[in-house]
């Protein structure tokens, strides 16, 4: 078998993208997220999710994040992953005192991510309910790790900008968008 190795390659357009300085506000924060969302469906370079990671003594932006799933062939690509992966050095450096912004609530698999890499915060946009709304299914599992990870001391903060957020969903999906990931079949998820 021949070597295999992943890369994540962001679009170019987001490593020419002109990142805010630091400080950067809660709202400045969810806003990159949601332009990233918006400017990866105009430029069809993945589906409607951003995300950004902010230290929050600095207010510093350390990394950012698109959904890359579909345009990668790789389904662990979801703008969170990204963003957590954009930040590695970063946050194994010193995890304590970052929050996660993301356009749309994470899913279980990026709750997971967030977990293990001490996220102490996560503030979303766009609820679960917007999303399945449209079309996606974020899995079963999220509210009972949400649970588990609030009781550890991960603050949850919903609906920062809902509207912008679930609007590029909504946008996506009129634009004829691919829903991808798991379907919903007979109910909910």
């Amino acid at each position: 078998m021949a070597a295999m190795s992943a890369d994540i390659r962001l679009p170019d357009w987001v490593e020419a993208w002109d990142m805010p300085t630091a400080p950067v506000s809660d709202v400045e924060a969810m806003r990159l997220a949601i332009a990233l969302a918006e400017e990866n469906v105009a430029r069809k370079t993945g589906g409607p999710f951003g995300a950004c990671i902010r230290h929050d003594a600095s207010g510093a932006v350390i990394g950012v994040g698109v959904n890359l799933a579909v345009s990668s062939g790789n389904p662990l690509l979801h703008a969170e992953t990204v963003a957590i992966s954009m930040s590695g050095k970063r946050l194994i450096a010193g995890p304590a005192g970052v929050t996660l912004f993301t356009s749309c609530e994470p899913c279980i698999m990026c709750l997971g991510a967030s977990h293990w890499a001490q996220i102490g915060r996560i503030v979303s946009a766009a609820s679960r309910d917007d999303a399945r709304t449209v079309g996606f299914s974020e899995g079963a599992g999220t509210p009972q790790l949400r649970a588990e990870m609030a009781a550890r001391g991960v603050i949850f903060e919903d609906g920062l900008l809902r509207d912008e957020g679930s609007a590029v969903l909504r946008r996506y999906v009129g634009s004829g968008g691919a829903i991808y990931g798991p379907q919903v079949r007979g109910g909910s998820s």
